[in-house]
């Protein structure tokens, strides 16, 4: 039987995701979840388990050299979904920040 992760919302079977709460999560989003998203338990995890985390989120890996860019990018992108609920809005302000900080000269 395939499972639902609530994290990442792709599908599991029962042995690779756990169920805690009522709720299911791929044993990857788990590991994750455990950490409480602090960065010295983050580093703590395998290279292996970090990007697997950030596949599964569709989160592009390939600029990534060293663990703690692994770990930026999963505290970046905490608590997304598959980056369709990135907050435009909050991209668009940053984007006026930092164009308005270069034409102020």
């Amino acid at each position: 039987m395939k499972h639902v992760c609530c994290d990442c919302k792709k599908d599991f079977c029962s042995l690779c995701s756990v169920s805690q709460e009522n709720l299911r999560r791929c044993s990857t989003c788990h590991l994750l979840q455990e950490t409480a998203f602090q960065r010295p338990q983050l580093m703590r995890l395998k290279v292996k388990d970090l990007r697997q985390y950030l596949l599964l989120r569709n989160i592009p890996t390939d600029t990534c050299r060293e663990k703690e860019d692994l770990v930026d990018l999963v505290l970046c992108h905490r608590g997304l979904g598959s980056g369709d609920d990135l907050d435009s809005s909050s991209l668009n302000s940053s984007r006026s920040q930092t164009s308005s900080f270069f034409t102020q000269s």
